[in-house]
This record gives structure tokens, sequence and C-alpha cells, in this order.
């Protein structure tokens, strides 16, 4: 099937611009800390005693403080929920990249699980060269430990068969994200790592006058044989190491305040604004219809609610979407409701598509699914695809931030 590159630029373009530039953010990172620590001065010693497998730790460490910093951002919905809803700030193809929120979470969430091997396997490897197996039972040697098993919680409790099967697995193991965070900022409290801090009055690589100390006579050897003939130079004084500040609470510290101020906002809103069920009816099919009234809401079309049942557990919150609104009027457009037979089997949507794109010719159409998503996806397919008309299809789906 051809595409329309109008409809998918629309559609799909913006999506696809924010990946690449995420994905560049994240090379540049990598490679960055990768080059420091290959050819930097003040690592010079560091990198002769652990090799590449120093460079690749602390390159997949920076792009694990970068995806750990925005992992919960499309996360913070009162705060989507406002921007997306400020119509003179927001325009048309930002809302739809906000509707986009959770496909970004679970991309950063898939990179840090994917970094952290990385990672590990590094540090591994680093251990194995020294024999330093000692290591294990130092603070960032703990608390790494603590990490992985932490994130391997998180990240099979997320699957799609045990959400579909206990969600309360999924959610209760998610919500460990708060000890993830907490370990993460010991974990680099340990200062394991140190780097020189006298490179101008100790150059890397240069000679003692006496050479007593063994890291001065190794240096003049590999000098010695890198560079034969050329003239060594004398240290000033003996090379003096500190570790490191930490640096990941800088990543991580202001979105994860942001995200705590937010759920408490929700909390406190949802608390001082009680909402009363009017009746409960049952309907076929094992479809349960509420009828509910809160005082100071302003119901709009497409809205969804969050529902907690205290019975069944305090914690868990499910979204359900509003179908009934009795006031249907927004400002001052008007909406009327649409009727259509309904007939068994799926309908024709290549011909509807083809109908409405002659009928509006050089416009643009919004679409939107909220059902199954063999349909839905069979509708952003036919968005996508070539109409013969110039019509670009936006296509929208129920989304629950």
């Amino acid at each position: 099937m051809s595409v329309a590159l109008k409809s998918w630029r629309a559609n799909e373009g913006p999506k696809h611009l924010i990946m690449m530039f995420w994905i560049a953010v994240n090379v540049f990172l990598f490679w960055r800390t990768f080059m420091l620590y290959f050819s930097g001065a003040q690592y010079y010693y560091l990198h002769k005693m652990l090799g590449l497998g120093l460079c690749i730790s602390r390159a997949s460490a920076s792009v694990l403080n970068f995806n750990c910093s925005l992992v919960l951002l499309p996360m913070c919905r009162s705060l989507l929920t406002f921007l997306r809803g400020s119509q003179r700030v927001m325009g048309r193809c930002v809302r739809r990249l906000l509707d986009k929120s959770k496909t970004f979470h679970v991309a950063c969430g898939v990179t840090i699980c994917v970094f952290s091997v990385v990672h590990v396997s590094a540090h591994l490897v680093n251990m194995v060269k020294l024999m330093i197996f000692l290591a294990l039972f130092l603070v960032p040697g703990v608390t790494g430990v603590l990490l992985v098993l932490v994130l391997f919680l998180m990240f099979t409790a997320s699957s799609y068969c045990i959400r579909v099967s206990s969600y309360e697995i999924f959610w209760y193991t998610h919500n460990l994200f708060i000890v993830f965070y907490i370990i993460l900022m010991l974990h680099v409290a340990g200062g394991a790592l140190k780097y020189q801090s006298n490179v101008e009055a100790h150059p890397p690589g240069c000679t003692h006058n006496n050479l007593s100390s063994w890291t001065n006579h190794k240096a003049a050897r590999e000098k010695g044989a890198e560079f034969s003939g050329a003239p060594q130079t004398v240290c000033q004084e003996e090379a003096h190491f500190q570790p490191h500040f930490p640096q990941t609470w800088l990543w991580v510290s202001a979105p994860l305040c942001l995200y705590c101020a937010e759920w408490l906002y929700r909390f406190i809103r949802s608390s001082t604004a009680p909402v009363t069920i009017v009746s409960v009816v049952s309907h076929p099919c094992d479809v349960v219809e509420l009828r509910m009234l809160m005082s100071g809401f302003k119901p709009r079309p497409g809205q969804y609610i969050l529902l907690n049942c205290p019975s069944v557990s305090s914690f868990e919150n499910h979204p359900f979407t509003l179908t009934t609104l009795s006031p249907f009027v927004i400002g001052e457009e008007r909406y009327r409701f649409l009727s259509s037979r309904l007939r068994i089997g799926r309908p024709k949507w290549k011909l509807m598509f083809q109908e409405i794109g002659r009928a509006n010719q050089l416009k643009r159409v919004g679409v939107f699914c909220c059902g199954p998503k063999g349909i839905s996806k069979a509708l952003h397919t036919l968005c996508n695809s070539n109409p013969h008309t110039g019509t670009a299809f936006e296509y929208n789906k129920e989304t629950f931030i």
C-alpha cells in the first residue's frame, strides 16, 4: 500500500523527528564521555589500568543519567494535561506528541535496561582484569547489585502478559522507582573512580627524578616504548588523585521532585473534591455504567477519569473514558451527536476513506479511534495510505497518560 507523504508527515513526522533528536543526544553523550576517559590527561593512569572497560562503563553511565532524568517526565499526567489544554501555547502538532508520552516513557525504560547491561558488563570485565572481586562488597558494588535487582523486577513485571493477567504485580513493582532512585544516588557516593588532580605538575607518563614509585617506573617504560628517541618529561611531583564529585543527583533530582510534587497535587485534588455515585447500571457483556457527580468539575468531550476502589486496592487507579456529558457545549462551539447504522462485520474502511478524501480534497481530516488494537492499527495504516486526493488524514486514538 502506497504512503501519502502529506498524511505520513502529519502522523509520523514529528514523532520520528523527536526520536531522532533523542537518539542523537544519547549517541553524543556516549561518544563524548568515551573519548574523555580514553584520551583525557586526568584519566591517563586510570585508563592504563582498566582499558576500554573504563571508557565503556563511564560512557554508558552518562546515557543512564540522561534517560533516568527523562523517564519520569512522560508520567506527569497533570502537567501534560495542563500543557495539552493550553490552546494558546500548544499547537495541534505538540498536543499530538503529548499523546505519545507513554511511548517515549517505554523507549527511555528500554534504553535504561540495555545500557545497564552494558554498564554492568564493563564493570565485570574491569573486576576480572584486576582480580578485585571484593569490590562487590563496597558501597558501589552493593548498591549496583540492588539496582540491577530492582530494575529486573520492574522490567519483567511491565511485560504485556503480566499487566493483563495480574495488574497488581505491575503496579507495585513499578512503584519501586522510588527505591531505585534512592539507591542510584547512593551508588555514586562511594568515590571508587578517581582522576588525577595535578596534571600540570605531573604530565601523564612523565618520569620522576628518583623513579622510586611503581607508577613512575611503569609510566617511564611505557612512554619509552611509545615515544622511543623522544625527550622524556620530568615530573615535578608525584601524581595526586581525588574522587569525582557525584553528578547523578544533578540529573535526576529535578525530574524526581517534579514528579513527586505532581503526584502530591493529584492526591490533594482527589481528596478535597469527593465524588458522589448517583447510580450503578449493569449492562450485558459484563459492562457496568457508573453515574457520578462532582462539584466544580467541568467535563469535556474526550476526557477520562481515574477510578479507585479502596476495597480492592488503595493505590491502584484505572482510567475510564467519559461516555455521557450533559452540557455538550465548549465555548462558542456546539457539538452534535452523530449516528449511523451498525452492520455486522467490519466496515469497508478503504471505501469510506476514499469518499471522505474526495469530499475534502487538499484539506486536513481528523480521524479518532476508540476501540480494539486491530481496528486502531487498520485505521492508522489507512490514514498514512495514499487516497489520491491530497487529503491529509490526521490519526488520533484514545490515549490514557
